[in-house]
C-alpha cells in the first residue's frame, strides 16, 4: 500500500493523491476476480493504477475547458467568426443546446464519453451494455450531433480538419 501511494504521489498533485488512491482501490475490490486470475497481480495493479491516473488527468482536462467555456460568456451572438478558437469557443457552446435535441440514448453516448471524458468501455459498463453497444451509440450520436450542427452552420475547415470559421445560417439555430 505504501509503494502504491507513493507511485501515486509522484503523479497526481498531493491534494489529489488519496482520491485518485482512493479511486484505485475501489477498482481493485470492483474486479478483484481479475486481479486473482492475474499471472503478475503486482503489474496488474500498477496498470490499473496508470489507468487511473490517466482518467483522473482526463476528467480533470474536461472539467477546465467546462471551467472556462462558461467564464467567457459563451452565448454572444457573432456572425462570420475567422478567428479559430474563438469559432471553436462558439461552436462548442451552441453543441450543449443541440444534445439535448438527440435522442436520449445517443445524447448520453455523447455526453458521458465526449464531454464527461469517459471512456467507451466505463460508460459501457455503467450503462451495462455490451462495449460494442456503446461504440454504436457513440458513432450515431455523434453523427447525429454533426447532422444537427451542419444544419445550424456554414462551417470553414482548414486543411488539416480544424475549424477555421463558421457562419450561422439565419432562422435555422437557435443555440
Amino acid at each position: 500500500m505504501t509503494k502504491l501511494r507513493g507511485y501515486v504521489k509522484r503523479r497526481v498533485d498531493s491534494a489529489a493523491a488519496d482520491d485518485v488512491l482512493g479511486e484505485i482501490l475501489l477498482r481493485l475490490v470492483q474486479h478483484r476476480t481479475q486481479l486473482a486470475d492475474a499471472r503478475n497481480p503486482s503489474a496488474w495493479v500498477y496498470r490499473v493504477a496508470a489507468n487511473t491516473i490517466a482518467d483522473h488527468y482526463r476528467r480533470q482536462s474536461v472539467e477546465q475547458r467546462v471551467f472556462d467555456r462558461s467564464q467567457e460568456g459563451l452565448n454572444e451572438a457573432v456572425s462570420p467568426v475567422t478567428d479559430d478558437t474563438a469559432a471553436v469557443r462558439e461552436l462548442a457552446a451552441c453543441l450543449e443546446p443541440l444534445l439535448r435535441r438527440l435522442p436520449a440514448d445517443s445524447a448520453q453516448a455523447v455526453q458521458m464519453t465526449d464531454i464527461a471524458g469517459m471512456t467507451q468501455v466505463a460508460a459501457a459498463q455503467q450503462l451495462g451494455l455490451s462495449v460494442s453497444g456503446m461504440k454504436s451509440r457513440v458513432q450515431r450520436g455523434r453523427a447525429r450531433l454533426k447532422e444537427a450542427l451542419l444544419q445550424c452552420c456554414d462551417i470553414e475547415l482548414a486543411a488539416c480538419g480544424a475549424v477555421k470559421g463558421y457562419s450561422k445560417r439565419k432562422r435555422r439555430c437557435d443555440c
